[in-house]
């Protein structure tokens, strides 16, 4: 399938393996990729994975901002100086989903850029108690962890998740994001997981 695919079927995820396929979805760009392949204990399980092309953020970072921050490639979410997680969300959001991202750095869950504050808990984000109780019955599972999770957890009615990973130039699947997957995958289809390629609109695609 060559040039322009429906939007519509880019969250559903776009399932275009093999082909080179590019949706114009919310002033983004999506392109579908190869899929990344996920090696884990026994089967070796294939992730549906895309090119989002994302509005850039422009802007200074203020000089206060720790490095753990001002590091992370800027993106336009509302306006405003964002990451690459949060952008995935809101482009989640702007189809009919609910989305968090998943920090495990800062072991939290996040719906805004600094300087607002995180979440400990994923009913503190004033998610449904059926998200809540996907959400917690598989971070139990991993151990009480968010380690490895994927980085945006979605949600949409009547019952459905999804899990997004963003990959910046040059990521490469780590050890903890096979073991999380593993356990997820007691749970859930792998239909349900995304690699996104996230890359800044109108820049040079590494």
């Amino acid at each position: 399938m060559d040039g322009q695919a429906d939007a519509a079927l880019s969250l559903s995820w776009l399932t275009l393996r093999g082909a080179v396929a590019v949706a114009t979805m919310s002033a983004m760009q999506v392109i579908a990729r190869p899929p990344t392949l996920f090696r884990l204990p026994g089967p070796t399980v294939p992730i549906t994975t895309e090119r989002w092309l994302m509005e850039p953020w422009d802007g200074d970072d203020p000089p206060d901002l720790p490095q753990t921050w001002s590091r992370k490639p800027k993106y336009n979410v509302a306006g405003g100086r964002s990451c690459s997680e949060l952008a995935i969300a809101e482009q989640l959001a702007r189809q009919g989903w609910d989305a968090v991202w998943v920090s495990a750095f800062w072991n939290e869950l996040r719906t805004q850029w600094r300087p607002a504050a995180g979440f400990r808990t994923i009913a503190e984000t004033d998610a449904p108690g059926w998200t809540a109780a996907i959400f917690d019955r598989l971070r139990a599972a991993n151990g009480d962890r968010l380690g490895g999770f994927f980085d945006v957890f979605a949600w949409q009615e009547p019952g459905q998740v999804r899990f997004a990973e963003a990959k910046g130039p040059g990521d490469s699947v780590r050890q903890t994001q096979r073991q999380f997957l593993a356990t997820a995958l007691q749970f859930h289809d792998p239909a349900q997981f995304m690699g996104v390629e996230a890359r800044q609109a109108g820049r040079r695609l590494p």
